[in-house]
């Protein structure tokens, strides 16, 4: 019984060396994934032909919308949470009968698709909109 409790105290010892991502927040710290700069694969991109690149650059205006309130003091009160947690200048677009909040603003739509993507892993939950 022994060699088994000195075992698991080994053990313990071992894997508390290091903290872990339940350890930060437990000491009141948020946790943010690294991501790398683009979450699309490289190598898809180097095999696109350089015409076919250039004509896809400039597809259009794209923005992120995040939500859409029915009432204008929450979305006046939601875009300031929206631009502290995103570091955009979020807009607020009224389209009857609601106030669209969108942020950023991309030339392809792949690149806002990007940024939307990264945004999830921070539970920020956008989608593309094609302004222009």
């Amino acid at each position: 019984m022994r060699k088994i409790l000195f075992a698991l105290c080994l053990c313990a010892v071992a894997y508390a060396a290091e903290p872990t991502d339940l350890d930060t927040l437990f000491r009141g710290k948020e946790y943010k994934p690294v991501l790398s700069a683009s979450l699309r694969d490289s190598s898809k991109n180097e095999a696109v032909p350089k015409a076919a690149a250039k004509a896809s650059k400039s597809d259009g205006y794209y923005m992120l919308q995040f939500e859409s309130v029915a009432d204008f003091d929450a979305a006046q009160r939601r875009r300031a949470q929206l631009s502290a947690s995103t570091g955009y200048s979020i807009q607020v677009v009224f389209d009857a009968p609601f106030y669209k909040l969108r942020g950023g603003g991309w030339g392809s739509k792949k690149a806002a698709e990007d940024k939307a993507r990264e945004l999830s892993a921070y539970n920020i939950t956008a989608f593309v909109v094609k302004v222009k």
